[in-house]
């Protein structure tokens, strides 16, 4: 933490964020997705990791919905 003066005169602690490692596309896939080959949400599940990857966001902020069929379980991979 470091003391600053603030531009009234007061003075204002800055807090340092916690150092996070960086979300990689290991640390949030799973070993094997059950869809069957040659279906298009290997390609949606593919630019979703990439966008999380790129964005670097906080694995606590994601959240993923899904609807039914096969694309269910979209968010247990």
């Amino acid at each position: 933490m470091s003391a600053t003066t603030t531009p009234n005169g007061e003075r204002a602690t800055a807090i340092a964020e916690p150092s996070r490692e960086k979300l990689t596309k290991k640390a949030i896939t799973a070993d094997h997705p059950t869809w069957c080959p040659g279906c298009g949400d290997f390609a949606v599940l593919a630019a979703f990791y990439k966008v999380l990857e790129k964005r670097n966001l906080e694995h606590e902020k994601i959240v993923t919905l899904a609807g039914i069929g096969c694309s269910s379980r979209f968010p247990y991979f």
